[in-house]
């Protein structure tokens, strides 16, 4: 790709990825269960990721010209002032990029040691007197950990789901509903593969750290993850009542979970926000509005794949360079060349309008 290909790659994608999470938001608040808002938003990381690898790998349609109404030496200027901004924007992002990333590597050091350190493995005999159903079987391959420290329980899983409980709900004075309560929360992220979700977010966040719409996401995901394992844990023998007492009884615990993990509360705002949604709930259930939600989830759904169908043609006429004899974009370099070494011929190159030609350009800026 070439400097106005890559500056047009660069300014489309953030359109297209604020449309998208715009979008995701006012479909989780059209349906009506969290659990359908949690679908929704998977849907709309691995969308975004998809755009990411569109935008570099393949060529889109032009729906928006430039018009041709640059002079050569208009063209010539803007071309030199792209090539300039891509490669300072690359080290800007290349530095950013590092920086999650190093972040995230620390985060993980330090949880591996707080397991290793400050954790003890369950035994049998605590497990087979938790507060759990015939119905509440545990998963095949489960952690639980208790921990020293006064901290929200949480789960996690890399390869394998892990539930850290603080060594406080296991005392015998403790009252066992908020020990039922965090366990059947915590399941329930993992029976709902919402690990999955938050590393789908977190590769959101490391590409586009910048994007404060990935942040907006980032924080409506996790809020309806949460949602979604209170309406189930609360809902499990109809206890809306006592598990607003939980809520509120982890919100008094002295610090928060480590991060980079699924936590039971983690910011007391939230639970706030987790309790209203709770108390807005109890006067809302039946099973006419369940019906009525898989309706709307199905029609959330496809209104969001046409959505990003759309969105993923959407991009910018700011690549001084396009030829105007045609709507479609060259294929990028690097997939190009993957294809002719298969023995199958794709454009690579612009048709350029005899007004100017990017050789002659791209030569006079690099002397």
């Amino acid at each position: 790709m070439n400097a106005s290909q890559l500056f047009e790659t660069v300014a489309s994608l953030p359109l297209q990825v604020l449309i998208v999470v715009i979008a995701v938001v006012l479909l989780s608040r059209f349906v009506d269960q969290a659990a359908s808002s949690c679908r929704l938003w998977t849907i709309g990381f691995l969308s975004i990721l998809g755009l990411i690898a569109v935008g570099f790998m393949f060529p889109h349609l032009r729906l928006i010209q430039n018009g041709g109404g640059l002079s050569e030496s208009a063209a010539r200027t803007l071309f030199v002032a792209q090539v300039w901004f891509v490669k300072i924007m690359a080290v800007v992002w290349i530095i950013g990029f590092s920086g999650v990333l190093l972040r995230r590597l620390g985060r993980m050091i330090v949880l591996s040691q707080f397991f290793s350190q400050r954790c003890r493995v369950m035994t049998d005999e605590e497990i087979s007197t938790l507060p759990l159903g015939d119905q509440d079987a545990l998963p095949e391959g489960l952690r639980l950990l208790v921990s020293f420290d006064a901290h929200g329980p949480f789960c996690w899983q890399l390869q394998r789901p892990t539930i850290v409980l603080p060594s406080c709900l296991l005392r015998e004075d403790e009252d066992e509903d908020v020990l039922r309560h965090v366990l059947l929360h915590e399941l329930e992220h993992l029976r709902t593969n919402h690990p999955l979700q938050h590393f789908l977010q977190g590769a959101c966040n490391a590409l586009l750290w910048f994007h404060p719409a990935i942040w907006w996401a980032a924080r409506n995901a996790e809020l309806t993850r949460e949602f979604h394992c209170d309406e189930v844990a609360a809902n499990a023998g109809n206890t809306i009542a006592s598990y607003l007492k939980t809520l509120a009884k982890i919100a008094e615990q002295n610090r928060a979970a480590p991060t980079c993990t699924l936590a039971f509360g983690r910011r007391k705002s939230a639970i706030i926000r987790r309790t209203e949604h709770l108390v807005s709930r109890i006067e809302s259930k039946g099973d006419q509005r369940s019906s009525r939600d898989q309706r709307r989830t199905s029609l959330a759904i496809g209104c969001l794949f046409l959505l990003v169908l759309v969105v993923s043609q959407l991009w910018l006429p700011v690549n001084v360079l396009a030829s105007s004899r045609t709507r479609v974009s060259p294929w990028p370099n690097w997939t190009a060349e993957i294809l002719h070494d298969f023995g199958v011929s794709v454009r690579d190159y612009e048709r350029f309008d005899a007004r100017h030609d990017l050789n002659v350009l791209a030569s006079d800026d690099e002397d």
